[in-house]
């Protein structure tokens, strides 16, 4: 069973009417293993409501219909599992706006407007984001610590304090710069993935225009 966080979550998507979920079918991209060739994980002990055990914690290599294509994504649910293939469904609101900005925010300030591929190319990395993402929605106190609280992690102090140095980092970053989606299934685990917006055609226009001008002095100084 889902967290009580999650289905108040989704009774409120409900109720606010927000438009009809659009359904995408997923499997691994390498079969059998959810974390691809490059075997983006590491191995945490995880503590929480729903869950005290040794995982993997890494980067998911998804791929999917419906537009999807491949795609990286985080697990946000340690209450299922993952499973191959599932039929989820894209849920904006998953989470309150709290944990939907600070997941933003997360995004923002350690991909810096690129790809996860561009950025996240190490296990450590990939665990490290993945134990700061499960802190983010799982945590129900005040503060984002991995090592305290409802959720917190150990024996692998190297992800331990990957996680910790994002979070600490994410300080006042945007929450604009990537459209972020959550795929939600009742009976497995649920997922986010992000790609970062495009500039709008009138940013383009006006980079354009100033790289326009700037030639225009080149010139003049010639």
């Amino acid at each position: 069973m889902k967290s009580i966080l999650t289905i108040a979550a989704l009774t409120t998507t409900v109720l606010a009417g927000v438009a009809s979920a659009t359904t995408v079918n997923t499997t691994y991209q390498t079969s059998g293993n959810p974390f691809g060739t490059d075997n983006l994980r590491q191995v945490v002990r995880v503590q929480s409501p729903e869950l005290t055990t040794n995982v993997y914690a890494g980067l998911y290599q998804m791929t999917g219909d419906n537009g999807f294509g491949n795609f990286a994504a985080f697990c946000v649910d340690l209450a299922e599992w993952l499973h191959d293939p599932v039929t989820y469904t894209t849920q904006p609101r998953l989470f309150g706006a709290a944990v939907r900005d600070n997941v933003a925010k997360l995004y923002n300030s350690v991909l810096g407007g690129s790809t996860v591929a561009d950025v996240i190319d190490t296990s450590l990395e990939a665990a490290g984001f993945q134990v700061a993402l499960w802190e983010i929605v799982t945590e129900t106190g005040s503060s984002l610590d991995v090592s305290d609280g409802a959720f917190s992690v150990s024996q692998n102090s190297g992800v331990a304090n990957m996680a910790q140095f994002y979070l600490d980092n994410m300080g006042t970053a945007a929450t604009d710069g990537y459209e972020i989606t959550f795929l939600y299934n009742d009976g497995y685990q649920d997922l986010v993935t992000v790609s970062p917006v495009p500039v709008p055609a009138a940013g383009l226009f006006l980079l354009t225009g100033f790289g326009g001008l700037a030639f225009l002095r080149r010139r003049k100084k010639a």
